[in-house]
């Protein structure tokens, strides 16, 4: 799934999170990440967690398990002002469909247009706190470089975010406590006698 969002400065607090999480997140995505995070308001809200691959999670001392943060690999991209015109052509033209001569040109202008704005995709890993600042309409993107920086970002530039669904994971899971019984002849009292 893509959506597009726009860049914005939150509530800095990028650098403090991630000290906090550092030795954890190292762990979840394999890298050192970037000492701050890159937000961005989506253009709607979406709950990553059927994206998610990793978790933020602590167990309580009466041993319930407590979700802190999802974490989804995704692959993010500048979108350009080019494609903002390029989705206007397709609106217009759906709109003269009836139009053969006028669809020839727009189909034209997008093909040789197309591989002049081809931004490239830059992996990166998006978060959505269960209990933060923000709602769902917001994502965390942390990654081994400042992002702004790699992607030539500002504060209201759009990005498109390409989430990829995760597939429920096949769990194996241990029988019920007494659904393994042994058999007398595997018992350990018998091993041996034949």
């Amino acid at each position: 799934m893509r959506v597009r969002g726009e860049v914005f400065s939150g509530a800095l607090r990028g650098t403090p999170l991630i000290e906090k999480y550092y030795p954890r997140l190292v762990g979840l995505v394999g890298f050192r990440p970037f000492k701050g995070t890159m937000d961005v308001k989506l253009e709607r809200s979406i709950d990553i967690r059927p994206f998610s691959s990793k978790t933020m999670e602590h167990v309580l001392t009466n041993g319930r398990k407590i979700i802190t943060a999802h974490l989804a690999h995704v692959r993010i991209r500048k979108f350009s002002a080019v494609y903002q015109i390029m989705e206007l052509r397709t609106k217009q033209k759906e709109m003269i469909e009836h139009a053969k001569k006028m669809e020839d040109s727009a189909e034209r202008f997008s093909i040789k247009t197309s591989h002049e704005i081809d931004e490239p995709f830059y992996d990166c890993w998006a978060m959505q706190f269960m209990n933060g600042i923000y709602g769902k309409d917001i994502v965390e993107l942390i990654a081994p470089e400042m992002i702004k920086e790699k992607l030539e970002l500002g504060d209201n530039d759009t990005v498109e975010i390409e989430f990829t669904e995760i597939k429920e994971p096949h769990t194996n899971r241990l029988p019920e406590p007494g659904g393994i019984k042994e058999s007398s002849e595997s018992s350990p009292a018998n091993r041996g006698n034949v």
